[in-house]
């Protein structure tokens, strides 16, 4: 390891995001711990040290000793919240608790949260900022089952002694995203020849995973006590990210509009200005450009 190297504990490794977390944090030298059940991802090894557990067995047999925590774990997916959502809102909320509690036994301990977009869904104002009002239209929505434990989360964070930064991704894809992410979803509609296309005129802004991770590594190196938007500026609507892949994988599709979900963004697209003032260099790689360079493993 390099004399630079922290000790370093990952939560959701197994993840999307808890994986690229691993594989960069080890190539830079690091000694990470990651931690995942492997229930969504059971083929999923992270680098670094990997343990399979449910996160609170390995927290209540572990002594904090880490310099930095990135807790990536939660139960994600849209697909999830309409059809399991006491589930997402009953493990995320739990989850959070004890990696925030466990955080607090080492004041040296740095937490880097995962939030997200979806704390923002309904907001008027593009590009977003990090401090905008948030407002809960229908509290009974089974999609906010997702939503509400990111805002708990953010609102214990911000209220506690804890050295944190939360970073709120939008829409971060990866070609190792499972069923239930945009990506995965399409490219199987694409393949089976099911062209019905949910909410094609709303818009999201796209941003690989390989730029994101480096992104919040970089913010939590430079920032304490912050909100970020992690994001690509590129907005395009679900048409156009569904016919660019389609076209990638060199399959005509002619879509067939299904009406929207209810609570689901007309618009997103974070202003990344913050961002951008802490690392200046930050430059993500268009939808298109990745899509059509990842499309042979799709």
């Amino acid at each position: 390891m390099a004399s630079h190297g922290k000790n370093i504990l990952v939560t959701g490794a197994a993840g999307v995001l808890g994986r690229e977390v691993c594989s960069q944090l080890v190539s830079k030298g690091h000694s990470v711990t990651g931690v995942d059940n492997n229930k969504r991802f059971p083929n999923s090894k992270p680098d670094g040290r990997f343990i399979k557990s449910d996160l609170g067995k390995f927290l209540n047999l572990t002594a904090n000793k880490f310099d930095f925590i990135y807790h990536m774990a939660a139960i994600n997916g849209t697909a999830s919240f309409y059809s399991q959502p006491n589930e997402v809102l009953t493990n995320n909320v739990l989850t959070d608790l004890d990696i925030f509690k466990f955080a607090e036994t080492n004041p040296n301990t740095k937490l880097i949260y995962a939030s997200s977009s979806e704390v923002v869904s309904g907001t008027t104002i593009f590009p977003t900022p990090e401090i905008v009002d948030i407002v809960v239209d229908n509290i009974h929505n089974p999609r906010w089952s997702y939503r509400l434990p990111k805002m708990l989360a953010e609102n214990y964070l911000t209220n506690s002694k804890i050295n944190y930064n939360i970073v709120r991704f939008f829409n971060i894809y990866s070609e190792h995203c499972g069923a239930g992410h945009f990506l995965k979803d399409i490219v199987s509609k694409i393949k089976n020849q099911n062209y019905h296309l949910q909410s094609p005129e709303e818009t999201r802004s796209f941003c690989y995973v390989k730029d994101a991770v480096d992104a919040m590594i970089f913010v939590a190196e430079q920032t304490s006590n912050n909100i970020v938007n992690i994001g690509s500026d590129e907005e395009i609507t679900i048409l156009e990210a569904a016919n660019i892949i389609a076209t990638a994988l060199d399959i005509p599709a002619q879509w067939k509009t299904i009406d929207s979900l209810p609570g689901s963004s007309l618009r997103r697209r974070p202003d990344i200005t913050k961002l951008l003032e802490i690392y200046p260099t930050f430059k993500p790689e268009s939808f298109a450009n990745v899509i059509q360079r990842i499309k042979d493993i799709l």
